[in-house]
């Protein structure tokens, strides 16, 4: 059994400075996402991103934050899809 193990990150957790952690983004997960963290989730450009979100009703503005509905943007994502050939 190894005693020294160290690993990266564990001392910040033990010190309970959890939010300078790296928000983990996964459309999988995530209902909602901010606007400004969309081209982070998706392989997409900004305004692409936000092109795709008016298209697929997936607007949320809540209190001067506007927030995306990942599945609606999945399904609409989905929809767009091209039988291949």
């Amino acid at each position: 059994m190894v005693k020294d193990t160290k690993l990266e990150g564990l001392e910040i957790l033990s010190k309970g400075e959890y939010k300078k952690l790296p928000q983990c983004f996964n459309p999988a997960r995530e209902k909602y996402i901010r606007k400004a963290d969309a081209s982070l989730v998706y392989p997409l450009g900004r305004h692409a991103i936000d092109d795709i979100a008016q298209k697929a009703c997936a607007v949320v503005p809540v209190k001067g934050c506007i927030l995306y509905d990942t599945e609606l943007i999945n399904r609409y994502l989905d929809s767009m899809r091209v039988e291949s050939v």
